[in-house]
């Protein structure tokens, strides 16, 4: 059923797009000489970011025969999109998988011929999690009647990090994911911490819920629930179409944004800091730190708010919009991939997976759908305060201290465990933090402004999505500038 709901989907995203853009090219190619003379370094839409969400903006606008500019500071495509391809397996440091009904990432992976795998056979093996909590490895045999157990009586057998989501599915007010932009939802804008209170729950069980290596924020009262309750619309609604799996692109999800990239007439070019956008009546103009300048009619900036926030704009940006620039928040996540030299999962009979709240976060074992009993590397995921104590360390001393916690938790992965790429999001200049989280307050005051035009600037990236989260936001976001600039 998902398959035949995906093939609809994806023909009525497909047939609307071309029948809107033919009726329009013309329109858009009459606009290509503007009356200035151009410069030598003259596009029709200068792009700034090779992630997703500007290199899906600007291959719908050289499909449609606009000259296209794309800079990009760090020396790869991809942005938050990262696989470790010199790592067993390709493992993924950012844009880990997708669901079945992305249809724009779908869309545009079926056109490059990128083959994508179904994860469904390796679903199971992901959701088998060993817990560890101050240390101490607690089977889930005997979860429920743990004296560290602060779960209420019929959620005693549940895994804690499962719980949240499931308690946030049975009690959200927004059922379809555009709705949490919406002014009758914004008394919702308060923290998961005061939710949770008013739900009736005390610290203990919020601690042991949410703060656990923290999936969005700092802690639990830094974080919107109204953005959570988007989150989980958006999940709810793929899975009620029938969506339930998540796939990922042969090879590394990073192919997707590479066959964007190779598919455009003019190359990438890389290296190029932006540190300076200047907006007139019908042009603008980007300036880099190599001393380089660009001119364009339009400029799409794709770059997260944190990043963005260190670069001049002029005319400066005012109002709610500016406010968003300067404090909406971005993700602080480590990645740590390691190979394991023996099988110790086999040595001591339990899964290879961990879920702490300490230092050694969440290991998760990484498995191909063609041999999904095959373990091919561990990927570790540091979040939040975890993510802060190891960034104030060399990468080296983030490692060690990493693995250490790992082995005295679980001493079958004494001197096993190989550590091979490890990332930093927040340490990263061309980031400054992964997914973009909303603080109590900060979507009804500036929630409907992050994505507005500002003279010849256009804004995307997955923060300024409004019905899709993730790979399928930034690719809506890139959908809207695009269209913006066509006029449509």
């Amino acid at each position: 059923m998902s398959k035949l709901l995906h093939s609809e989907v994806s023909e009525i995203l497909s047939m609307d797009r071309r029948k809107t853009l033919k009726t329009f090219a013309a329109a858009s190619i009459a606009s290509f000489l503007p009356s200035y003379v151009k410069a030598r370094n003259h596009a029709d839409v200068i792009v700034i970011g090779a992630g997703l969400s500007g290199l899906y903006s600007a291959t719908i606008l050289q499909d449609e025969g606009y000259k296209v500019t794309v800079l990009e500071a760090d020396n790869r495509v991809g942005g938050r999109v990262f696989s470790q391809k010199n790592i067993p397996g390709n493992p993924e440091t950012g844009g880990t998988a997708f669901g079945s009904g992305y249809a724009r990432i779908i869309d545009i992976s079926n056109r490059f011929n990128i083959k994508l795998n179904d994860l469904s056979p390796i679903l199971p093996y992901f959701r088998k999690q060993e817990l560890a909590l101050d240390g101490e490895l607690i089977q889930m045999s005997e979860w429920a009647n743990h004296p560290k157990n602060v779960l209420p009586e019929a959620m005693k057998a549940m895994p804690p990090n499962a719980l949240f989501h499931q308690l946030l599915g049975n009690n959200n007010p927004v059922k379809t994911p555009g709705e949490w932009i919406n002014l009758k939802h914004f008394i919702h804008d308060i923290s998961v911490h005061d939710w949770l209170i008013q739900q009736g729950y005390k610290q203990d069980f919020i601690d042991l819920v949410y703060n656990m290596n923290i999936t969005h924020g700092y802690n639990a009262k830094d974080v919107s629930i109204l953005m959570l309750m988007f989150v989980n619309a958006f999940a709810s609604s793929q899975s009620r179409l029938g969506f339930r799996t998540s796939l990922s692109a042969e090879g590394g999800n990073v192919v997707i944004p590479e066959a964007m990239a190779n598919s455009l007439e003019q190359q990438v070019l890389f290296n190029k800091s932006v540190n300076a956008i200047e907006t007139y009546s019908n042009k603008a103009k980007v300036s880099c730190a190599d001393g380089s300048v660009y001119e364009a009619d339009h400029v799409i900036c794709s770059l997260p708010f944190s990043v963005l926030k260190n670069i001049d704009i002029s005319p400066s940006v005012q109002g709610p919009q500016a406010e968003a620039i300067n404090n909406l928040r971005s993700q602080k996540i480590n990645m740590l991939h390691v190979v394991p030299k023996a099988p110790f999962w086999e040595n001591d009979g339990m899964s290879p997976n961990l879920y702490t709240n300490g230092l050694s976060g969440m290991m998760i074992a990484n498995r191909h759908v063609n041999t999904p009993d095959q373990v091919d590397s561990f990927t570790i995921w540091l979040r939040g305060p975890i993510a802060e104590k190891l960034d104030r360390m060399n990468q080296r001393e983030a490692r060690l201290s990493v693995i250490k916690s790992i082995e005295e938790i679980r001493p079958s992965t004494k001197n096993v465990l190989e550590p091979l790429a490890y990332h930093s999001w927040f340490l990263s200049p061309f980031s400054i933090g992964d997914w973009a989280y909303w603080s109590p307050g900060q979507i009804s005051k500036f929630g409907s402004s992050v994505g507005n035009q500002h003279g010849q600037i256009h804004f995307c990236g997955e923060h300024t999505a409004v019905s899709n989260r993730g790979m399928e936001g930034a690719m809506e976001s890139g959908e809207r500038v695009a269209f913006e600039i066509m006029g449509l």
